[in-house]
């Protein structure tokens, strides 16, 4: 037995040294024996191992003269690993080829495409440019409709029934301006609102229809000639003296009523009969003791028509709307909005309780109102601080008997005080409304005086100036020119206009009383307005109603009208049909201008520069009349017009009063009217609807 330090050695019946030198001599040493044992040196110590009684395992067969080379390479393994590999590399380059580079995947080689036009059909396209807004896109309508209408008109005992062309047009504004906008005049106010026509001779019987093509209810073919004449009861062929008693007349007509129905014939033929006389079951709203004379008058009952709130009766509080800015506190911002200091620290008082004003931004608005005084050197006195976030409300608080802020309810929107006036950049290159209605109506083959009449029906409720936006439209019922030289002219009967969702419509009618024609709304309302908000034809809104510092004085004042600032010498125009009071330089006011008009209502134009020929007090003027022309007269720092409207000697805010309108029709009128709108919404097929848009969102 050998020790050798962390070896195991055979022991005996082991293959030792002399076993190795046999192998290397090419003799192979096979050791048998029943048991075979080791020694193994285990920390400094011995132990004997049973290596067991299986015999030893061999390489190679017991017959192979050499065993065999541990560094010899196998020709199977070396041609499996290759043939592996080059199967590998076929199949990835395949796959890799396939998606790469297939020539199937295309009928051609891709290219740019380019665009074919040249520059001559380029030349008049506008191309975007950075800055420039996208429009939403509205789908263009345009529907053109000749109808042939009866129409009645009298000449003088003969009514003449006669079919008659008409035009119904419907049309999106234009948006772009085509070749056609070249013949459009400019706009010039004075020619829209002067009136210069005089105005047609009254009827010489009253309720005499005017000679003027009416639209007949019923169709008729060919023309046909009517003339009403008094029947004749005093004919020889009748005897008078032949009388049938009530209960027969009674009878008789009982036995006819069931054939008395509803038919245009017999209806055109028979007078119009009270259906309920002879109805013996209907109660109705008849008197029960009528037949005994006695009449029921209820006592102490008055019908008070309601108002709207805020409606002109006495001065409203001037209102402002004040942007929260960065870095300024909030009592900062009331103080340079003319609000005390004490008033200040009490409204900041009141609504800490509310809100946290320390949490405040950028973007958010406050609300603060004032109460307007009568003179002009009233000290501007805050009656209602409401704050808003994002066009929410917040928070209010409002002057109580005591003079101390405490809340309050939200006071009533004011769409137009957070609305976000549209700038001409911002507009694009939309066209204004007064080149749109223009354009579109000379594309829909409207002569022109019908232009400019439709111009004039809406130019008391359309500002003209500003653009249009996608999705207006118009809508318009006029007559063609007649080849009959007794045919009338041709005349608008009906006109809708579309913007922004909001449908003005009006109707032409003639009043028999004077002889005048005129539109109307839906109501009955005449188009015209009583008095005109901007009584110029240019100018820029500069100062509003309400306090301010005196430019020139340098102290707070109650402005009382309205500052218009244009070129010296544009002409001023007359708010209404009223009669001069006063035309003479009037201290602070320079030139200054009083027209009178009804209902206690006062208009001033004040600092012009000179008064138009024939403007003197007591000359009667009429709406849109020149009296005077811009200037500097006075306390004035430029040229301007300071407009005010004066109910009852109080200065009411002109852009804000609620204007009457000019005639309102009753009564006979009314009914006449009503019958007249009837007739045309059914010939437009809208009498049970609203005048729709005529442009589609896509």
């Amino acid at each position: 037995m050998v020790r050798n330090a962390g070896s195991l050695r055979p022991c005996a019946g082991v293959a030792g040294p002399q076993s190795r030198a046999g192998r290397r001599s090419g003799r192979r040493a096979i050791v048998r024996g029943p048991t075979r044992l080791g020694t193994l040196t285990v920390s400094g110590g011995t132990a004997v191992v049973d290596l067991g009684t299986e015999p030893p395992m061999m390489i190679g067969e017991e017959t192979e003269e050499e065993a065999p080379i541990r560094r010899t390479v196998s020709l199977r393994w070396l041609a499996g690993t290759i043939l592996t590999g080059l199967t590998s590399i076929f199949l990835m380059g395949g796959a890799l080829m396939a998606a790469l580079d297939n020539p199937n995947q295309f009928a051609e080689t891709p290219e740019a495409v380019s665009d074919g036009r040249s520059e001559a059909q380029t030349a008049g396209i506008e191309f975007g440019k950075k800055g420039d807004r996208i429009r939403p896109l509205e789908q263009q309508v345009s529907s053109r409709q000749i109808l042939q209408v009866s129409t009645v008109t009298k000449q003088g005992e003969r009514d003449f029934i006669k079919l008659r062309p008409f035009a119904k047009i419907t049309a999106s504004l234009a948006t772009h301006k085509s070749e056609i906008a070249s013949g459009i005049p400019p706009y010039d106010a004075l020619r829209i609102f002067a009136d210069t026509s005089a105005p047609e001779a009254p009827a010489a019987n009253p309720g005499e229809i005017p000679a003027d093509d009416q639209i007949y209810g019923a169709e008729v073919d060919g023309e046909v000639s009517v003339k009403v004449s008094d029947f004749p009861v005093a004919g020889a062929d009748i005897a008078t003296s032949v009388t049938v008693a009530a209960d027969e007349a009674e009878a008789a007509v009982r036995a006819s009523a069931s054939f008395a129905t509803d038919g245009p014939q017999l209806a055109a033929a028979l007078p119009f009969v009270d259906p309920t006389r002879f109805d013996e079951d209907s109660g109705g709203d008849q008197n029960p003791f009528s037949a005994f004379g006695v009449r029921i008058i209820p006592e102490n009952v008055s019908n008070v028509a309601k108002s709207d709130a805020g409606e002109p009766g006495t001065p409203e509080a001037d209102e402002r709307i004040i942007a929260v800015a960065k870095g300024r506190s909030f009592r900062s911002l009331l103080q340079d909005n003319d609000v005390s200091s004490d008033d200040a620290d009490e409204i900041v008082a009141a609504l800490s309780e509310l809100i946290d004003l320390n949490r405040m931004h950028v973007g958010q608005k406050i609300r603060l109102a004032f109460a307007a005084g009568d003179l002009e050197d009233t000290q501007a006195v805050p009656i209602r601080v409401s704050v808003y976030d994002d066009g929410a409300h917040q928070a209010t608080v409002a002057r109580a008997d005591d003079n101390s802020f405490v809340r309050a309810d939200e006071p009533t929107a004011s769409p137009e005080a957070f609305a976000e006036v549209e700038s001409a950049s911002d507009a694009g290159a939309l066209p204004k409304i007064y080149d749109a209605l223009y354009q579109t109506a000379l594309e829909q083959q409207v002569p022109m005086p019908l232009i400019e009449q439709l111009i004039r029906i809406f130019a008391f409720d359309v500002d003209f100036q500003a653009r249009v936006t996608p999705g207006d439209s118009i809508e318009i019922f006029h007559s063609l020119p007649d080849s009959d030289p007794d045919a009338s002219e041709p005349e608008v009967l009906f006109a809708a206009l579309t913007l922004n969702g909001v449908a003005k419509r009006f109707y032409r009618f003639r009043t028999s009383d004077d002889g005048i024609v005129d539109y109307y709304d839906e109501e009955g309302k005449s188009a015209k307005k009583f008095l005109m908000r901007k009584p110029m034809t240019a100018g820029m809104l500069r100062s509003g109603f309400g306090m301010r510092r005196h430019p020139i004085l340098g102290y707070r004042r109650m402005h009382t009208g309205v500052d218009y600032a244009a070129p010296r010498g544009t002409p001023i125009l007359a708010a209404g049909n009223g009669v001069v009071e006063k035309a003479a330089a009037s201290s602070g006011y320079g030139n200054l201008t009083l027209i009178k008009h009804t209902n206690g209502y006062e208009t001033a134009y004040a600092h012009q520069s000179a008064f138009a020929k024939g403007i003197v007090p007591g000359a009667r003027v009429r709406q849109g009349q020149i009296i005077g022309y811009v200037g500097s007269t006075g306390l004035s720092t430029g040229p301007h017009l300071h407009f005010e409207i004066r109910v009852n000697n109080s200065p009411l805010d002109p852009l804000r009063i609620r204007l009457p309108r000019g005639r309102v029709l009753e009564a006979g009128f009314l009914t006449a009217f009503e019958a007249e709108r009837a007739r045309i919404d059914t010939l437009l097929g809208n009498q049970d609807a609203p005048t729709k848009v005529a442009a589609a969102s896509n």
